[in-house]
Formats: structure tokens, sequence, C-alpha cells
């Protein structure tokens, strides 16, 4: 599975993804739970990273393993960089240029918008809670786009 994390200063968008780039859970954890997240990340303890999840799809494994750990190169990186480092993670850092209208997109692709919604022109979508769980999906995306355009 790909961990990817959207950092910020008070919370952290984060998305574990297939190799292909589809969504197998993602949420957002405040920025002071980032050592309980990542541990439980890198420790492969699925029933502690559901309890952070608000997209799920299907149930998340018990155990897993990361196989890549992508962070958003802009604000609150260093934080991940010195965690994932004293937990012994590699971490490759991605530009986050575009990832948040991208993450609005991703979140109407996943959630369709309904009634008076669907009749405004994307551009004046606003979702209905924050997307920073999709900026990070969008941030594995983007790297998984800038790996087989090589």
């Amino acid at each position: 599975m790909i961990l990817g994390i959207d950092p910020g200063r008070d919370k952290c968008g984060w998305v574990f993804a297939a190799p292909g780039g589809e969504l197998i859970a993602s949420g957002i954890f405040p920025t002071e739970r980032a050592a309980d997240f990542l541990r439980a990340a890198v420790s492969g303890e699925g029933r502690v990273i559901a309890s952070f999840a608000l997209e799920n799809p299907g149930p998340f494994p018990e155990s897993f393993s990361i196989n890549e750990c992508l962070v958003g190169n802009g604000t609150g990186k260093e934080l991940f960089l010195s965690l994932a480092k004293s937990l012994s993670l590699g971490v490759k850092l991605i530009p986050e240029k575009g990832t948040t209208l991208l993450a609005r997109k991703l979140y109407w692709k996943h959630h369709p918008p309904r009634g008076f919604r669907r009749l405004l022109p994307e551009s004046m979508r606003v979702p209905p809670r924050d997307v920073d769980d999709f900026a990070a999906l969008a941030i594995v995306l983007k790297c998984i786009e800038s790996q087989s355009a090589q």
C-alpha cells in the first residue's frame, strides 16, 4: 500500500492507496496526533488506522505494510520527515502545487453532487467537509503520474 500525507499546521490529510492510485482508506487527523498515526501506520495496525478514517470503501485490513510513503512538500513537512526518520520510514517528498483544486475534484468524483449542488458549475461547488485526505490522494496520484511519464 501507498501512504500519502498532506501535512499542515493544524490538521493533516492521509490516504492509503493501491499501487494504481485507488483509494483504500483516508481521513484527517490533528497534527498533534501525527506521531500516533505514523506509529500505527508503520506497525500495520489496521484497527487503529480505521479509527482515523473518514473514507473507507471496504473493510480495512487488520494488518498491512506500507510500500511507499509520499508526503507533500508544503507546510508541516518537517514534522513528518523527523517522525519518519525516528521510525525508520523512508519518505518521498512530492510537490503540492495544484493538489487543493484536484482534491475538490476527487471529492466530487467519490461523492457525486446531489440536489441543488449538481446544478452548480464545478468551480462553484464547495465540499461540505475539509478535503485534506483527498489532497493526500492527489499527492499520490501526482507521484504515480510522474513515474508513468518517465
